[in-house]
């Protein structure tokens, strides 16, 4: 894991700020997938392990390799 790029308050206004355009398209995003936006702009995830969260989540058994 990297430092965070990001306090977790920026990293939630800039999440806030994409809802009203998610809003206007049709989609929300769930809680949970909000709180892992926030933790991958913030930096403390990477894409690789949202990956594996997200597909485990959806009863896919990969790892991590």
């Amino acid at each position: 894991m990297t430092s965070p790029r990001k306090t977790e308050d920026e990293a939630r206004a800039a999440v806030a700020a994409m809802e009203p355009i998610m809003a206007i398209e049709g989609r929300q995003m769930s809680d949970r997938d909000k709180d892992l936006l926030v933790d991958l702009i913030r930096g403390v995830i990477t894409f690789a392990e949202v990956t594996v969260i997200i597909a485990r989540e959806e009863g896919y058994d990969i790892d991590n390799a």
